[in-house]
This record gives C-alpha cells, sequence and structure tokens, in this order.
C-alpha cells in the first residue's frame, strides 16, 4: 500500500506541473488568436483554457485518492496533514476559479494557490520516497541510509 501511495504522490506531483502548463497553453492560444486578426471573443478564450480545466479535473481526483490512500497506507500524521491539506487546497481552487471568471483580480488567489497546492504535493511525494518506516526499519527494496 506504500509503494502505491509514493507511485501515486508522484503522479500527482508530475499532474500539476501538466496543469501549470496547460494554463499557460491558455494563456498563449489567447495571445495567438488576438495577434491574427487583432479580434479575440470571450469563447475562443474559454476555449483556450478547456485543457486546463479538463486537467485540473483529474488533479483533483489525484488529490483525493492521495488524501483516502494516505489513511489506507497508514503514513505519519504529518502526511496525513499535508494530503488532507491539499484537499482543502483543491476545493480553494476551484472557488478560486469560479471567482476569477466573475473578477480578474480574484483571479490572483487562484494562481497563488496554485502555487501552494505545487509546493505541498511536492513535499508529500519527497517525503513518501525519503521517509523510512515508523521504528526505523526501511521498506522492501530500500537500502539503510549511510551514517
Amino acid at each position: 500500500m506504500r509503494a502505491a501511495y509514493k507511485y501515486l504522490t508522484s503522479l500527482l506531483f508530475l499532474g500539476i506541473v501538466i496543469q501549470v502548463g496547460m494554463a499557460g497553453v491558455g494563456a498563449f492560444n489567447a495571445i495567438d488568436k488576438a495577434g491574427k486578426d487583432h479580434s479575440i471573443t470571450k469563447k475562443q478564450i474559454e476555449n483556450g483554457f478547456d485543457p486546463h480545466g479538463l486537467f485540473g479535473t483529474i488533479v483533483l481526483a489525484l488529490i483525493l485518492l492521495v488524501a483516502i490512500l494516505a489513511f489506507a497506507a497508514k503514513v505519519d500524521p504529518t502526511m496525513k496533514r499535508i494530503a488532507m491539506g491539499l484537499v482543502v487546497l483543491g476545493v480553494l481552487q476551484v472557488v478560486f476559479a469560479w471567482l476569477g471568471t466573475k473578477s480578474a483580480p480574484a483571479g490572483f488567489l487562484h494562481g497563488i494557490n496554485a502555487l501552494a497546492i505545487f509546493g505541498a504535493s511536492a513535499v508529500l511525494a519527497h517525503r513518501a520516497w525519503t521517509q523510512q518506516r515508523a521504528g526505523g526499519g526501511t521498506q522492501p527494496g530500500e537500502t539503510a541510509p549511510v551514517q
């Protein structure tokens, strides 16, 4: 179960990196469309961000799976708290995205929260791969750290 948890945290981190890239695609798609005929519709901008929105749904699902697996894999309490914090950040991300569609300055929160999600998922993945099992033993296939 812990091995699945390690790989899932890495998959989540990779998904977040891709998600950030998809936001860039959406932004530059708008610039590209505007550059051709100097007019761009709201629908064209929304279409450019569709992959970002779709992949965001996948990332949210991964966040939920990581949180569930954190408890099933019996990881340490700090990792469980970080996983649950990611769930909260994921919900906030949806709220901030919605607020950003109502008021562009509110979209600032969406970007800042994305950084928090990125950082928390990076810490979680790193700890999943480097933390020793409780009791000081190593996991199967690991070597003990050199002292």
